[in-house]
């Protein structure tokens, strides 16, 4: 697995899109956000992605830190809070989907679309009633410049998004809320940010690995059910 090839991401790596909705779309919101956002930062030296956030001043403060590895799991993501693992992602070299353990919970992160960039899971945190966990959803758009990544609550209501830049080698990206950094709680930071660059790397991944292409064809997309959820989740014990 090559990762991270954020250059080789480009545009053809999902449908053209037009970023520009309807005003009456709830996604309009997420065009022009004015929420908290964290900015993504690569160093090659290091080999590693920093995540921070961005003042409205401009000033970083990095909040993550997530590693590269050459076997599964490739992506471990750390809180620079308190220096300790909060997640890992598992990129398939065939699949097109992706397990992530997040605070110790399994997550499965399965395509809507074989050919489309469409990914669902289900989610306590982002969930209404933390007892049920509702669907979240990631959709796609693509311009020239950016690849951006939005997720959906259960109601399709935005709730953040992760514009990739598509030419840049350090500058991944940004992470751009709905909600200011008050609104926003750890928990909910923490899975916006790991699911969100999981389904990044996946992508990059699926562009880069003609493995995926049959893995696309064998597919079984769908909506996320809580058995599919489990089962998956005793694989990693």
């Amino acid at each position: 697995m090559s990762l991270p090839s954020h250059a080789t991401a480009t545009a053809s790596a999902a449908q053209p899109a037009s970023t520009i909705h309807p005003p009456d779309s709830p996604l309009q919101r997420i065009d022009t956000p004015t929420g908290l956002t964290l900015k993504v930062d690569f160093a090659w030296s290091k080999f590693k992605n920093t995540v921070s956030e961005k003042s409205p001043t401009g000033a970083l403060t990095p909040l993550y830190i997530q590693h590269f590895r050459p076997l599964k799991p490739q992506l471990r993501f750390e809180s620079l809070h308190n220096n300790q693992q909060i997640a890992t992602s598992v990129i398939k070299n065939v699949a097109i989907s992706a397990d992530v353990i997040l605070h110790n919970h399994p997550i499965l992160l399965q395509p809507l679309k074989r050919w489309k960039t469409e990914y669902n899971y289900l989610s306590h945190t982002l969930s209404p009633d933390p007892n049920t966990p509702a669907p979240v959803t990631w959709i796609t758009n693509v311009t020239l410049k950016t690849w951006d990544f939005i997720c959906l609550d259960a109601n399709q209501m935005p709730i953040a998004k992760f514009s990739a830049n598509i030419w840049a080698l350090t500058q991944v990206g940004n992470f751009h809320f709905d909600k200011s950094a008050a609104e926003v709680s750890t928990e909910a930071r923490d899975e916006v940010v790991v699911m969100g660059l999981t389904l990044f790397y996946v992508m990059v991944t699926r562009m880069n690995n003609p493995l995926n292409l049959l893995g696309s064809v064998m597919a079984k997309p769908g909506k996320v059910g809580v058995e599919e959820v489990e089962m998956e989740g005793k694989k990693f014990r």
